[in-house]
């Protein structure tokens, strides 16, 4: 039975902007989503999960929100008229709902293996805006295009400059012989976008870039110089929003030097200003992520560390000192769990991993 592994993605700094056309960094892990699958001659897709059992439905049928495989029933209505026939698949992957996108993971996974099973050519672009459509348009989501890009194009040695207006990728590899490490320290605390505040923080970002311009629509549409013009005139609250955009986009491209540079102290002091960023000017942090995140930063070894996600739960995201990375992940995961016991809560060191399509180009090379 044929498998396809999408993985996870961390975004060290360039939060909160997709969805207004901005900057941002990102780079896949060698963990993620594996769906194996087979053709049926039926319209039907049959899923099996070891952590929520079994289901099966029709093609095109109506998206139940509360149903666990709404994202198989979100691909196969984006795909639509194209499906001609379903599939059986098992479906695995841990850390869903802990920020790393596993949302965009298994929902390219369903997308992927829908048009191979029907063989169909979606080329990488068109998986990332199929994938766009099916978070956004199928279940809501107002998200922009990070975590499918990310995931679809990440390389393993490389963290990705992505610019989501344009949908252009740069990949900035690792410094030779870097000392850098990643550390994610999961919460205990899953979340779930649809129903926090992401959406409404979405909408105060939209409104502030038309008041800002006329017939603005994103923030990336208004000019620095102009929001500089007229940032005093917003309301409070979303001049905030609009700080936080402009501001985070010179924390991206001072960070995408810094990567260049191999300057692990400067690309951490960013992303700690970045999650500060998040929590005072984005106000999406929840009182339990901004407690990890502090931990995770003034823990020895440790460079800097934003949210991961959303910031309304889930994961915080660090830069270490490789050679520190195992004794900090160890301290921080101590701590946390002692101070709140009744939380599932994980710190690992995760390998990096090649994105969606390199994979499959390997698989191929390998035939």
């Amino acid at each position: 039975m044929p498998s396809i592994f999408s993985p996870y993605r961390i975004c060290p700094i360039g939060a909160h902007v997709d969805h207004q056309g901005g900057l941002t960094l990102g780079r896949t892990l060698a963990l993620g989503t594996t769906l194996e699958y087979e053709p049926l001659d039926l319209p039907e897709i049959h899923l099996v999960s070891a952590q929520f059992g079994e289901t099966r439905f029709l093609l095109g049928e109506t998206i139940e929100k509360t149903d666990w495989a709404r994202y198989a029933r979100a691909a196969a209505l984006v795909l639509g008229e194209r499906l001609k026939r379903g599939m059986r698949a098992r479906v695995d992957g841990p850390l869903a709902g802990a920020g790393l996108s596993s949302s965009a993971s298994v929902g390219l996974a369903y997308l992927k293996a829908l048009a191979e099973v029907n063989d169909l050519e979606i080329s990488a672009h068109e998986l990332v805006q199929m994938d766009f459509q099916l978070e956004n348009g199928q279940l809501g989501l107002q998200n922009g295009i990070l975590d499918p890009l990310t995931i679809v194009f990440g390389k393993k040695d490389a963290l990705l400059l992505m610019d989501t207006l344009t949908a252009a990728v740069t990949p900035l590899n690792d410094p030779p012989q870097s000392s850098a490490a990643w550390i994610v320290a999961y919460s205990g605390v899953s979340r779930e976008l649809t129903r926090s505040g992401f959406n409404a923080r979405v909408a105060e970002c939209h409104e502030a870039a038309s008041l800002l311009q006329l017939g603005a629509w994103r923030l990336a549409d208004v000019p620095p110089e102009l929001y500089d013009e007229k940032k005093d005139t917003l309301p409070q609250n979303l001049r905030r929003r609009a700080a936080h955009f402009y501001s985070e986009q010179e924390r991206v491209r001072q960070g995408a030097r810094a990567w260049r540079e191999a300057n692990l102290e400067l690309f951490g002091w960013l992303m700690n200003q970045s999650c500060a960023s998040s929590i005072h000017n984005y106000e999406s942090g929840s009182p339990i992520l901004v407690e990890l995140h502090e931990l995770v930063s003034s823990t020895p070894g440790v460079y800097g560390s934003r949210f991961s996600g959303g910031g309304y739960g889930g994961c915080v995201v660090a830069l270490s000192n490789r050679e520190q990375a195992c004794d900090a992940a160890g301290s921080i995961e101590e701590t946390f769990r002692a101070r709140h016991p009744e939380l599932p809560a994980r710190v690992f060191i995760p390998e990096m991993g090649e994105g969606l399509c390199a994979q499959a180009l390997a698989a191929q090379e390998q035939e």
